[in-house]
């Protein structure tokens, strides 16, 4: 809840299972965002790659505030440093009017990026400036900050997962609330943000021979850091 010279956030080193290049990839999670959130370049989601043409891999929220817009529809922008931006204004479902939980997942099917939300797909984003395919470069991965201008999201997290595959638009609809098998194919990064406590995530994904991938708490200083919390409202997750 700091200030973004804070700079609290949670990183995470994947190593070689992170989806890098033009692999294909799905990031998706459950945020709880706040009816002052949804400003474009101030409230940054998530951030991995680098500064280069369709080098990273990310989403913010969508440029104009939502405030005056037809019933209050709120905006996200997911992004590639280049090619596959798309501060788009589409409408998400979503009136920005009440503080709450959403699902979002970004996939990268080898020709678009697709942004999902609540499960249904809101932004599919085509190649631009004959940029054809993702170039993004191995980093870690952060949540809640853009280490490019150190801009933060205030908000909560639950259910982060990255797979190295485009999950389908059905496996989307049918899974966003509902916890997932630790050990499904693809799912190369689980995080559940279940601890009480402490400055580590632990990876919960079983699959055979996974390295696990812990997510560590961070800010300028540890008095900053982000803390484990029981959220205003429950995660809208239901049993598989």
């Amino acid at each position: 809840m700091a200030a973004d010279t804070a700079y609290a956030h949670v990183e995470m080193d994947l190593a070689s299972d992170l989806p890098i290049g033009n692999s294909q990839r799905t990031v998706e999670f459950w945020a709880f965002i706040k009816t002052t959130d949804w400003v474009g370049e101030k409230n940054e989601v998530y951030y991995y790659g680098g500064g280069g043409s369709a080098q990273a891999f990310g989403l913010d929220f969508g440029t104009d505030p939502v405030m005056n817009m037809p019933n209050n529809h709120a905006t996200l922008n997911p992004f590639t440093s280049g090619g596959f931006n798309d501060d788009s204004k589409n409408d998400l479902g979503i009136n920005s009017s009440t503080d709450q939980w959403v699902h979002i997942a970004m996939t990268w099917n080898g020709t678009n990026v697709i942004t999902y939300v609540n499960g249904n797909a809101k932004i599919t984003t085509a190649g631009k400036d004959g940029i054809t395919a993702l170039a993004t470069v191995q980093s870690k991965v952060i949540i809640g900050c853009n280490p490019t201008n150190n801009q933060c999201f205030n908000g909560l997290f639950d259910e982060l997962r990255i797979w190295n595959v485009a999950r389908s638009a059905t496996q989307l609809k049918d899974n966003y609330n509902k916890p997932v098998a630790t050990n499904e194919t693809g799912l190369v990064g689980y995080w559940k943000f279940d601890e009480a406590s402490g400055t580590t995530t632990a990876d919960a994904v079983t699959s055979s021979g996974h390295t696990a991938h812990g997510g560590d708490l961070k800010a300028d200083t540890s008095a900053h850091n982000p803390t484990f919390v029981v959220p205003p409202k429950p995660v809208p997750l239901v049993c598989p």
